[in-house]
């Protein structure tokens, strides 16, 4: 997630699935009904602490990891690599062989 708008929409679907009102929520993590309801919408940053019970609630787990895990967890495009292995550089090697031929072909 990188926008407060996608974390709030995942805590809304979590929410609609485990058929809680914003008022439920509320009362089980600590909160006033209307902070829930905000935060839900996206119109209010929470508190990490806040954030933390909200999810912790709707059986998500907020974890810090480097950017280049989250890159990968989420399918974002790779960025290609500069250096290959050596097994690497031979199937490249090949592929371009092949194609060679079916091109003179």
């Amino acid at each position: 997630m990188k926008t407060l708008q996608e974390f709030a929409d995942a805590l809304t679907e979590a929410q609609k699935a485990r058929k809680l009102t914003a008022r439920e929520l509320a009362d089980s993590v600590g909160l006033s009904d209307l902070s829930v309801r905000k935060i839900l919408s996206g119109q209010t940053a929470p508190r990490l602490t806040n954030a933390m019970a909200l999810a912790s609630e709707l059986g998500f787990e907020l974890v810090l990891v480097p950017k280049e895990v989250a890159l990968s967890i989420s399918g974002a495009p790779k960025k290609p690599r500069s250096v290959l292995s050596n097994v690497e550089r031979l199937l490249g090697t090949a592929s371009k062989l092949s194609q060679d031929d079916n091109s003179d072909s």
